[in-house]
């Protein structure tokens, strides 16, 4: 039952976050993120989109869902 539920708050934060994306949403926390991440050796360019080569998720996205934490902690 508890994987589920991890498995269900992962779907909604990448559907939150991909929306966000989508409609232009920023945050003071999410440039933070994305500063963090544009010096990051793991971004990486893949079909338009910044996504990190360890977790696999658009940067963008990912950063802009408070409850997401970067892979490699370092937000």
């Amino acid at each position: 039952m508890l994987l589920k539920m991890k498995l269900f708050t992962k779907l909604i934060n990448i559907v939150v976050g991909n929306w966000r994306n989508l409609t232009g949403y920023t945050s003071d926390e999410q440039k933070r993120r994305l500063d963090i991440c544009n010096k990051c050796e793991h971004k990486m360019k893949y079909m338009g989109s910044y996504i990190c080569d360890q977790c696999g998720c658009i940067l963008k996205s990912k950063a802009s869902v408070d409850s997401e934490k970067c892979l490699m902690n370092k937000w």
